[in-house]
């Protein structure tokens, strides 16, 4: 006979539901799931986070504040482009969570699959991640750094289309070697370096 399920823990829960978001399609994850996986009953989860809106809003959450918080940490050091440059490639090859891909990339590319809670959020921090970037440029091009000749707003924009793309290409299961390779390549267009040349 199957015991009762036991008490939520609100932090195990979103544990639990974080791993589960990260190494599927998070829209492909049902709150049943969630349940099943972290052995709760689904009117506990409602209690503690009002819907499954709620509880892909607060995994999002943290989620940011532990994996996406690094990114804007290597932006707001105040380093020169190209020492930034150089740890956002290191973040987006290197780094050992991101072998499955990033949470925050797969939710917004289904973010019309999830509620409104979830969806304002990941238009958040899309937002602030490319208001961090164009920041960045702006106080590198004002320090004497001429980023290639690249207005700030397109190279934002890159800048964070580039990261992403990396991203998805080890979660694809390309190598971190192939990977950086080809990051390095489409991040040297802000230092007009010759092809293959590092970007330190």
């Amino acid at each position: 006979m199957r015991g009762r399920p036991k008490k939520l823990d609100a932090e195990i829960l979103l544990d639990v539901a974080i791993d589960a978001y990260w190494k599927a399609d998070p829209a492909d994850v049902s709150v049943n799931t969630v349940c099943q996986l972290a052995a709760v009953s689904k009117p506990s989860v409602y209690r503690e986070f009002g819907s499954e809106d709620g509880l892909t809003k607060a995994a999002l959450d943290r989620y940011a504040d532990n994996v996406l918080g690094d990114v804007f940490n290597i932006l707001e050091r105040g380093d020169r482009l190209g020492e930034i440059l150089a740890k956002l490639v290191e973040f987006a090859c290197d780094d050992p969570r991101l072998a499955t891909g990033c949470m925050f990339y797969k939710m917004r590319n289904g973010k019309h699959r999830f509620g409104p809670e979830t969806q304002a959020r990941i238009e958040t921090l899309d937002h602030a991640a490319e208001d961090a970037y164009r920041a960045v440029l702006h106080r590198c091009r004002a320090e004497g750094d001429d980023l290639g000749g690249i207005p700030v707003d397109t190279g934002a924009h890159y800048l964070g289309a580039q990261i992403g793309l990396a991203i998805m290409q080890r979660a694809a299961g390309e190598s971190s070697e192939q990977v950086r390779a080809s990051l390095e390549l489409a991040l040297s267009v802000f230092s007009n370096q010759r092809r293959g040349d590092a970007l330190v």
